[in-house]
């Protein structure tokens, strides 16, 4: 019998709030993810041939394990091991690089989407694809992780299937969504609804344009810093009228000091 090497692909969703589970995935995401393993397993070869690769279904969210033929196999394994490092997708078959590309896309999306690739042979590290994950070629616009806090107009606070808060951004005008969770939502005793605010949140910024991107709240910490446009006016105003019977107000600071500079 020839010899034969196991690849695990586990799929975390959910659906309804509800993370699936082989008995519960639709047949949808079903078609979807298990074309897209096997789009993952043959890579850009032409005439690779999958009649002699087996599938099982094991526990766990949506757990595919695949026994694959040991040539094919020896083809795969490379490059999930590149994928150890997030900027690897140029080093990656780019039928490969380009499934990854969508799993990572769908993960920002969704919140509890992640892709999962495990060898029970050990045969290379786990692979774990999510939103905390960034996997990118190592020529493009590259992201790290901040924390931050921003000052924006809330234009909307909930949502029916993720709990989220939309703000227009002061400095820019770009308007964000930060995920949050019901639980915290619901704790907020001020409404913020359509005030200015000052969030901290967590996010993946591009260090070239400042965009953010997977924003999540960590806390609302009150009002945005501001100042009244009319005050500050009435304020120079009044400045003005004290200053204005003195001809040389830097001449007069420096006799108040004894006529030198400090």
């Amino acid at each position: 019998m020839p010899e034969t090497r196991q690849i695990a692909f586990e799929l975390k969703a959910r659906i309804a709030g509800e993370e699936i589970t082989s008995r519960t995935v639709g047949l949808s995401l079903f078609n979807r993810f298990n074309h897209e393993v096997e789009h993952f397993i043959s890579g850009s070869g032409r005439g690779v041939s999958l009649d002699e690769a087996h599938v099982s279904v094991e526990d766990g969210s949506y757990r595919l394990v695949v026994m694959l033929p040991a040539l094919i196999a020896a083809t795969v394994e490379p490059d999930v091991a590149r994928l150890q490092s997030e900027d690897s997708l140029d080093r990656v078959d780019a039928r490969r690089a380009s499934i990854v590309r969508r799993w990572q896309e769908r993960a920002r999306r969704e919140e509890g989407y992640q892709v999962n690739i495990e060898s029970p042979q050990r045969s290379f590290q786990p692979v774990r694809i999510s939103r905390e994950t960034d996997y990118h070629a190592a020529d493009q616009d590259r992201w790290v992780a901040v924390e931050k806090y921003v000052v924006g107009r809330v234009v909307d606070i909930g949502g029916s299937t993720e709990a989220n808060v939309h703000l227009v951004l002061e400095e820019t005008g770009k308007r964000i969504k930060a995920t949050s969770s019901e639980e915290y939502l619901r704790d907020q005793r001020e409404n913020y609804l359509y005030h200015k605010v000052q969030l901290q949140i967590a996010a993946h910024e591009n260090t070239q344009t400042g965009e953010l991107r997977d924003v999540r709240l960590l806390a609302f910490v009150g009002e945005g810093p501001s100042y009244d446009e009319r005050e500050l006016e009435e304020l120079i105003e009044k400045g003005s009228r004290a200053w204005s019977d003195v001809p040389n107000s830097v001449a007069w600071v420096r006799e108040q000091r004894g006529g030198y500079d400090e």
